[in-house]
This record gives structure tokens, C-alpha cells and sequence, in this order.
């Protein structure tokens, strides 16, 4: 937990950490919002589009978009690996 405190690691498990919650809620957005013209969905989604298009090959589209789920996941993962190391 002292990460961010003691040494540059913690910078990037927090840019993880920030990153997957940006993610839940550009999540949250594109499921609640018809729309999707507000300007913080038109932001996340220029950040987080070309990450999610190779794994939206892959993934189904429904109503909850699988491949941003799969990416906080990854995400997540990331950050636990990094912990451990």
C-alpha cells in the first residue's frame, strides 16, 4: 500500500488504478446515455476507443459493452502482477 508514497511504481499503479475507474465510468455512460453526446463521454471515449476496438473484434456488443469490462479487468491484473513483483 506504501507504493505511491515510496517509489515511481506507485505512479503507475495509481495511473492503473484512475485508468479502470475512468473506464467504469465511461461504462456506465455509454450504458446509461442515449445520446452519448456529452463532452465527458466524447473524452473518454477518444481515450479509450482505440483500446477497445481490437478487443470489440473479439467480444460481443450487448447492451454492457464486454470488451471495456474485459479491459478493467486486464487492468486490474496489471496492477495485482506489479504488486507482487
Amino acid at each position: 500500500m506504501d507504493y505511491f508514497v515510496k517509489n515511481p511504481v506507485g505512479l503507475i499503479i495509481a495511473f492503473l488504478n484512475v485508468s479502470a475507474f475512468l473506464l467504469l465510468i465511461y461504462t456506465l455512460l455509454q450504458t446509461l446515455e442515449k445520446q452519448r453526446r456529452g463532452k465527458i463521454f466524447r473524452m473518454l471515449d477518444y481515450l479509450f476507443a482505440p483500446l477497445l476496438s481490437p478487443l470489440r473484434r473479439f467480444l460481443p456488443v450487448g447492451r454492457i459493452d464486454s470488451a471495456a469490462i474485459v479491459l478493467m479487468v486486464i487492468l486490474q491484473l496489471i496492477v495485482f502482477i506489479i504488486k507482487r513483483g
